[in-house]
């Protein structure tokens, strides 16, 4: 544990010295995030912090997104972060996304983190999988996953979230087991008949959705995707009709791709809270709420650094899911 006290403490110093710069990132206050108080559910969604210990400006971005939560008077059903939630898996990152989610837990019923490639792909992945538990435990209102897996569901406010997450390490696509196929299958049955959505969360899009692989480097068949497992993920998506999948992974602006209505199923793909946002509409710290309510499911970007919503001239800014 020297080596992670040692790195942690150079996030510290480092994040103080970016907060006190003439750069700060610094949301503003004058326009709060604000939920129709009749929404059956209200989620935040952010994709792919990757804190690490050699570059402190993710850690400023995210703390920068964390006080614009504060900034709000609302409070929120759930947060998710939606995989890479460290650069390197180490503990010292998971430690501080841990202080950056502390003043901001109270704001949320659940905190739900689900793997990445990053977290896991140079690790033990047993030892991984408890690590990653013991972030999720130290948080106020986080949710671990159970049994050294990574896969669970949860029911919020009377609506199923499933979290998708590998079986083993890889070091880009998503390994998804036989078992948890099944497990999937049988999670998404037990609904098919409630007339309400289901959240299905992982960290990887399946093949040729929200603009892959033209989001991805442009190039390879399965690159950008979960991989071998997309297209037995995708048969099981066919057999129902209220499947709500949001991924991150991409590093994908929000655009003409952030959303595809593929039929059985919807597809949201998330843009980054810590890293590079490729695309036309580059800015950092990008994500989005969901408010959710009988008969439709409203989705609104925001660039949480600056506090403000997308402008509605950037394609999908915001949408709305029918239900």
């Amino acid at each position: 544990m020297g080596i992670s006290n040692l790195l942690y403490g150079r996030m510290e110093k480092a994040l103080s010295a970016l907060s006190s710069s003439s750069d700060a990132l610094s949301p503003d206050s004058g326009t709060p995030i604000e939920i129709d108080d009749e929404a059956k559910l209200k989620i935040i969604l952010w994709g792919d912090p990757q804190l690490s210990c050699i570059s402190p400006l993710r850690s400023a971005r995210v703390s920068s997104a964390c006080k614009d939560l504060q900034n709000s008077h609302s409070v929120f059903d759930a947060l998710v972060l939606l995989g890479d939630i460290a650069e390197s898996g180490s503990w010292c990152e998971y430690r501080f996304m841990q202080k950056l989610l502390s003043p901001i837990a109270e704001k949320f019923k659940y905190i739900f983190a689900i793997p990445g490639n990053h977290d896991i792909r140079i690790r033990n992945f047993k030892k991984q999988a408890q690590r990653f538990a013991s972030f999720l435990r130290t948080i106020e209102n986080g949710r671990p996953c159970p049994d050294g897996r990574y896969w669970f569901s949860e029911s919020v406010n009377g609506y199923k979230f499933i979290m998708l997450g590998a079986d083993r390490a890889a070091f880009e696509g998503s390994y998804i087991s036989p078992a948890q196929l099944e497990w999937l299958n049988n999670e998404l049955d037990s609904e098919k008949n409630s007339g309400k959505p289901v959240f299905v969360f992982n960290h990887q899009p399946l093949k040729r959705t929200n603009g892959l692989p033209v989001t991805f480097l442009g190039k390879g068949k399965w690159r950008g995707s979960v991989g071998n497992e997309s297209n037995k993920i995708l048969e099981i998506f066919k057999r129902y009709n209220n499947v709500i999948y949001i991924t991150g992974h991409l590093h994908y602006c929000t655009s003409q791709y952030t959303y595809e209505d593929c039929g059985s199923f919807k597809a949201i793909s998330v843009p980054t809270i810590g890293v590079v946002n490729h695309g036309a509409f580059s800015k950092f710290t990008q994500g989005y709420i969901l408010t959710v309510f009988d008969d439709k499911i409203v989705a609104k970007s925001r660039v949480f650094g600056e506090g403000k919503y997308v402008d509605k001239s950037v394609p999908n800014a915001e949408f709305t899911i029918d239900f």
